[in-house]
Formats: C-alpha cells, structure tokens, sequence
C-alpha cells in the first residue's frame, strides 16, 4: 500500500508542476477562428462596405451558404481571382467614391496607382 501512495504522491505532484509550468508559456498570437487575426491599420466604412459589395459582386457572397470551397466548387477560384482583380484595380477605388468615402493609401495602395 505504501508504494501505491507514494507513486500517487509523485504522480499527483508531476500533474500540478506541468499544468503550472504550461499555463505559465505566454501566448503572442490572436486568433479569430481558423486563421490568425491580421493586425494593420483600421479601414474606412466606405472601404470595407467597398470590399463586401466586390465580394458580392465576384460571386462570393454565397459561400456561407453551401459547401464552397475550392474542391467543393470548381468556379470557387475563378471567383476569388475575381474579387482581388476588382479588389486591387480601379473599380475598387470607384466603389469607395460611390459610397461617399476615400481611399487610404494602404487601402488602394495598387487601386490608387490604376485609377489614376
């Protein structure tokens, strides 16, 4: 009985040095569901409703809603080089205009230089 007490005694001991040695680790990274959260300046409203709308337009807007993903859905791709074609071109700034905003530099760093 006694070695069963003691191999519990140091079990037990081993258990609480380890769960307080891995809660102590710092964690640097946030997360916001499956990919890390990108951390960079804020955007306008008109910008993010600019980049929603584009999304919509290049047929993405459904995705939520079925099993859209790149195996799932052959046009899934097509679709997504569609939104950063209009993403990173002149309708991007011409959607922001509309709206009634204007576009930051880091926003419209490639949608600025082909408006123009």
């Amino acid at each position: 009985m006694t070695n069963a007490k003691t191999l519990i005694a140091i079990a037990t001991l081993a258990a609480a040095t380890f769960a307080g040695a891995a809660s102590a680790t710092p964690i640097n990274e946030q997360w916001g569901g499956d990919e890390p959260v990108a951390q960079g300046p804020a955007l306008s409203r008109a910008e993010v409703q600019a980049d929603l709308n584009l999304w919509n337009r290049a047929g993405l807007g459904q995705a939520n809603y079925s099993d859209r993903t790149p195996d799932a859905d052959p046009t899934y791709e097509a679709r997504l080089a569609e939104y950063r074609r209009l993403r990173s071109g002149p309708e991007f700034v011409a959607e922001v205009r509309r709206l009634g905003g204007e576009v930051s530099q880091v926003a419209g760093k490639g949608a600025a230089a082909s408006a123009h």
